[in-house]
């Protein structure tokens, strides 16, 4: 991947120069986004790009040198969004259900926002065209957050010894395989408030029934 660069949606103290130098390349990877949804990664031109993000070629240019570039870009952008998410820290004096249920719906509120899932669209539309890419994704990154949940659980003594890291790959994929997978893939609606409940109250019993305590 290429070097990384400054997120589009971080805010920092900076001159209006800056500033409006920011806005451009929001525009732009939002443009991007668009595009390879639209498109696909491979179809989509940065002719295309600069033009729906209102920017001369050259601006597109002195920010992005390639599609490679406003790929990395993208996948940039999604983790610095997860990096934002409230903390979600683990309390033994709570009710571990109650808890599991709190992680499990703000992992799925995430994963099923419109701008989460414009950009795994954008992405996704480069990595079925070349599988390699995606082992440049570091996936732990994207769990950070469960996983060191599942290790202050066990650490407790609440959630039975195991690999952390694959008991939170393992509670993100049931979440994933009913609130993102059949919207991403299938087109489908985002699922009801009722829908998630139902979600997440499965989850969280299949998930204790194999790593609770008794």
């Amino acid at each position: 991947m290429a070097k990384k660069s400054k997120p589009s949606s971080a805010i920092c103290e900076s001159s209006p120069r800056e500033r409006l130098t920011d806005r451009k390349r929001a525009s732009i990877v939002q443009a991007a986004v668009e595009a390879f949804q639209k498109y696909g990664y491979f179809a989509a031109s940065m002719n295309g790009i600069a033009e729906a993000a209102s920017v001369s070629k050259r601006t597109l240019y002195n920010h992005f040198d390639s599609k490679e570039a406003l790929f990395d870009a993208i996948i940039e952008e999604l983790e610095f969004r997860i990096e934002q998410l409230p903390a979600c820290e683990f309390n033994e004096s709570r009710d571990i259900v109650e808890q599991l249920a709190e992680l499990a719906h703000s992992e799925i509120d995430f994963c099923t926002s419109e701008e989460v899932q414009a950009f795994a669209r954008a992405g996704l539309s480069r990595v079925l065209g070349e599988p390699d890419v995606g082992q440049q994704v570091d996936p732990r990154h994207l769990m950070r957050r469960v996983t060191t949940w599942m290790k202050k659980a066990q650490a407790s003594g609440c959630l039975l010894e195991a690999d952390p890291e694959f008991a939170a790959m393992q509670f993100i994929g049931l979440l994933r395989t009913f609130a993102f997978w059949p919207t991403i893939v299938h087109g489908e609606p985002t699922p009801s408030r009722r829908k998630r409940n139902q979600i997440v109250e499965r989850t969280v019993e299949m998930f204790l029934s194999r790593y609770g305590v008794r």
